[in-house]
């Protein structure tokens, strides 16, 4: 989430020494203009900025010898259509799947396939991502950007859950 605050300030301080008495009544006197002293303008701009950072998530461990007979093969997964936007607290991390593929790991412990854009490799992000927050709390494909560690810029074209086969 960006937030601009812009102000203007008058930098206008007199000097006490010049300072005559008036006899001016407390609400006109704010509206007096002294010509020797020239009025200052300046512009201050305060921004606040929140970048959620995304890290790596590590493979699980292997299972123990005598449960690798049992499991020999991978697990194999189907897409399945999901929404343009996943909520970004939801995310634990993310592992990189092939050529222009990051999964995110949730906490619910599904597995969303992000698809990056056509100038993209998922190679870029093998040390986790950055993305701002923004105002309504959501990555969403086409509107936000990835940014890797390395300095690669990548928005999200879409978004797959990944269901177990069965």
């Amino acid at each position: 989430m960006s937030l601009s605050l812009t102000a203007i300030l008058l930098l206008s301080v007199p000097d006490m020494r010049e300072m005559q008495p008036a006899d001016i009544s407390s609400a006109d006197s704010a509206m007096i203009f002294v010509s020797e002293r020239p009025l200052v303008f300046a512009q201050v701009r305060i921004e606040k900025r929140v970048i959620i950072r995304v890290p790596r998530s590590r493979p699980t461990p292997l299972a123990p010898m005598a449960d690798l007979s049992q499991d020999a093969s991978r697990q194999t997964y189907r897409e399945k259509k999901i929404g343009k936007c996943l909520p970004m607290n939801n995310i634990l991390g993310v592992q990189m799947f092939a050529d222009r593929y990051l999964d995110l790991v949730t906490k619910d412990r599904k597995r969303i396939r992000a698809r990056l854009e056509d100038k993209c490799q998922a190679r870029s992000f093998y040390s986790g991502f950055y993305v701002e927050k923004t105002g309504d709390g959501k990555m969403c494909a086409g509107r936000d950007i990835l940014h890797s560690r390395t300095g690669a810029k990548c928005e999200i074209e879409r978004f797959r859950e990944l269901v177990p086969d069965r």
